[in-house]
């Protein structure tokens, strides 16, 4: 059952991945066509691309275990919380600098959590085979 929910969970990232990019990114071009882009972290967070690079990490690490890991459910989460507010607040500076800071450097951090657990889980796996083998 676990694998079931793991599974589905993993599918439920996708989706909201995808659905957040369907949604967000023809809003914000056309809200923001007459303003020109600055070179600034708000700016990079308005875009999404952190929490999406997030998303994939997420759904990387995830669909190599066979149960729902709650910890990475709270990160998207949080992530979500800290855009959502950066995004809102986005024309008052000082709100904004605050949340979208925030939701760049947990993002940033999640990102390299996730990338090295992945990669320790791959090793894992791959050590599985020699280790069967080894016993035998």
């Amino acid at each position: 059952m676990t694998r079931v929910l793991g599974t589905v969970m993993v599918f439920a990232y996708i989706v909201i991945c995808f659905g957040i990019l369907a949604l967000w990114l023809p809003n914000f071009f056309a809200v923001n066509i007459g303003y020109s882009p600055e070179a600034s972290y708000r700016y990079l967070a308005a875009t999404g691309l952190p929490f999406g690079l997030l998303l994939v990490t997420v759904i990387a690490r995830q669909s190599l275990k066979a149960y729902f890991s709650i910890t990475m459910f709270f990160q998207v989460l949080l992530a979500a919380v800290l855009l959502f507010a950066g995004l809102f607040s986005f024309y008052y500076t000082r709100q904004s600098n605050f949340f979208c800071a925030s939701h760049l450097l947990l993002c940033a951090l999640s990102m390299v959590w996730n990338l090295y657990y992945h990669r320790k889980e791959l090793e894992r796996i791959a050590s599985l085979p020699a280790a069967a083998r080894a016993m035998a």
